[in-house]
């Protein structure tokens, strides 16, 4: 009976909301087809409200290292800036699955938002997209979920388990411009709409 009433005070201990901190990781923006060079963003991250977020990657995704900052005001009556800064990486788990466009990744990360409090989470994923082309613009939806770990300085250092479900679309345009957007749901939700900075 000890035993039991310990492991439910340490697990409410634990599970400790991240409500009014920023998550770097949400919306994960991570895709087969997630492009090199960098990306701008209006976003409205989870546990903020209006913001900017930039990413940027080495080589076109999955393969390879990304990385990205933001800056947004923290929900709440305080309404505190928040900054965040996060770093991926990813790889595939399969391609062509049964012979069709449809590719399967993995990605994971590491990083912290400071504002009002800190905080420091690793994310990790799958993600399944497709892309198909039409009209010369080629669109690229995908779908998948990821769980994070978190850390948080609210009341005392805390840990806390989220589970996210991200959604999103890239449309390369016959520009060449990319139009991205990509959303959040479940214990993170936020949305984000930007470009690909043509190089």
């Amino acid at each position: 009976m000890k035993r039991t009433f310990t492991a439910i005070v340490l697990s409410a201990l634990l599970a400790v909301p991240v409500s009014g901190q920023v998550a770097w990781d949400a919306p994960a923006l991570m895709s087969p087809v997630v492009p090199s060079g960098f990306s701008l963003f209006l976003t409205e991250p989870a546990g903020g409200d209006l913001g900017a977020l930039g990413t940027f990657r080495h080589a076109a995704g999955p393969v390879g290292v990304g990385y990205r900052a933001s800056i947004a005001e923290e929900s709440g009556p305080a309404g505190d800036l928040a900054v965040s800064f996060g770093v991926d990486v990813a790889g595939f788990l399969a391609r062509a699955v049964e012979g069709s466009e449809v590719d399967l990744i993995w990605w994971a990360g590491g990083g912290m938002s400071v504002g009002s409090d800190w905080l420091v989470s690793a994310p990790a994923g799958i993600i399944v997209g497709w892309s198909g082309e039409g009209d010369g613009v080629i669109i690229s939806p995908y779908g998948g979920a990821h769980v994070v770990l978190d850390i948080t300085g609210n009341d005392g250092d805390a840990m806390n388990f989220d589970g996210v479900l991200d959604l999103g679309l890239d449309l390369v345009l016959r520009s060449g411009w990319m139009i991205r957007a990509g959303a959040s749901l479940g214990d993170r939700e936020a949305i984000a709409v930007g470009f690909r900075i043509p190089s």
